[in-house]
């Protein structure tokens, strides 16, 4: 699968003041670098769970050869999400599929059809908690204060393990897919 995202919120998917006291950070001198962190984190955290955190449209295309389901690549999906489909042709060309499919959202989304369908798909849908960090959930929220303190901390220190912090990881597994 090919996947693109498009924000459709221009909203920050965290609170600089929240991630300020995590760090026990009382002054504005360091506001730049810890939004700078702020925003890394929420992107790590993303990747990691194939999540939207904040309202985003996801354009995934899909080989649908004899498929009557296809999970979606990025969730959560609100359950009246009402995904279009395409197929695109040989040419390059795309001819919407109007009908025959349904949307299961959640935080695993799958597109469901009524019918086996084949080739190559292009499916649009709207994914995210909602418009800004107050839609996140809290445990979220808190993987994000806690990833953006590492890089605070780490600043220039080559040693630091790579990827999410321990809690980072342990927070994002209840919300990453198992993979086959």
């Amino acid at each position: 699968m090919n996947t693109t995202r498009t924000p459709t919120t221009t909203a920050k998917p965290f609170d600089i003041e929240a991630i300020k006291a995590y760090l026990r950070v009382t002054s504005e001198d360091e506001n730049a670098v810890i939004s700078a962190m702020g925003s890394t984190a929420p992107q790590e955290i993303e990747g990691y769970c194939d999540l939207a955190l904040l309202a985003q449209t996801i354009t995934t295309t899909s080989e649908g050869w004899g498929a009557d389901r296809i999970p979606l690549p990025v969730g959560p999906v609100a359950s009246d999400t009402v995904a279009t489909v395409a197929v695109i042709e040989a040419d390059g060309t795309a001819t919407p599929i109007t009908e025959g499919y349904w949307l299961e959202g959640g935080r695993y989304p799958v597109l469901h059809f009524t019918s086996t369908i084949g080739g190559r798909l292009r499916i649009t849908y709207a994914a995210g908690y909602g418009a800004d960090h107050m839609a996140l959930p809290a445990d979220l929220s808190l993987a994000i204060s806690d990833q953006a303190a590492r890089y605070f901390d780490a600043r220039g220190n080559d040693d630091t393990p790579q990827g999410l912090t321990m809690a980072a990881a342990r927070i994002c597994a209840r919300y990453r897919r198992v993979k086959a």
